[in-house]
């Protein structure tokens, strides 16, 4: 951890973007979105859902009640799962050197309508409410989510969201009741911060 290499940042200078604009030399970290298993694991890391004690074992299927790493579901070669291939899984037919990465609307429609996605917001939306007021539990969502307190801006944002967003008592997904602070844990949770490594 104490390796120039371990310490390079993310962020570009303006002197290594002069010298190096296309970062052949490596003069910081390039931005790399999270596979899709990590993608997976951590929506069930943050919510409090992830299943870390059942490890080995047959494979099970991709569904909402699987709550194991993604490296245990079943992954078929004629029919590839949905979230798989909206998240550039390779072709598991062939062999394949690196994985692409793409950045297409559908895995912004993922975090938008997927029951999924809602379903684990929810849970994280209860594991932060706890905190006594709306700031802590912003505060609290960013610490888990991003590793970071938020900023000033941030924090007014979410607050204009909570305030401004109407509960929904009567409107259910999965048969639970749609809120404002599920609906605020969505949003964090489609960021693209949570998704890429700084």
């Amino acid at each position: 951890m104490l390796s120039a290499t371990y310490q390079t940042s993310a962020q570009e200078s303006k002197e290594a973007h002069d010298k190096d604009g296309s970062n052949r030399l490596y003069s910081h970290f390039n931005r790399q979105r999270l596979d899709a298993e990590s993608i997976r694991d951590s929506i069930l890391f943050v919510a409090g859902d992830l299943d870390l004690k059942e490890v080995g074992g047959p494979s099970k299927d991709f569904s909402p009640e699987n709550t194991r790493r993604t490296v245990y579901c079943k992954v078929s070669r004629f029919r590839l799962n949905n979230y798989l291939q909206v998240f550039d899984f390779p072709n598991p037919s062939f062999t394949a050197e690196q994985r692409f990465s793409t950045n297409v609307p559908l895995q912004r429609l993922y975090f938008m309508n997927n029951d999924f996605v809602y379903a684990q917001a929810g849970k994280f939306a209860e594991r932060v409410y706890p905190q006594p007021t709306d700031a802590a539990r912003i505060t609290a969502a960013y610490r888990l989510l991003y590793g970071r307190a938020p900023t000033v801006k941030e924090m007014e944002i979410g607050l204009q969201f909570l305030k401004t967003t109407p509960e929904k008592p009567g409107n259910t997904v999965n048969g639970e009741p749609v809120t404002a602070w599920r609906e605020y844990a969505r949003v964090l949770l489609s960021a693209n911060e949570f998704e890429f490594v700084e």
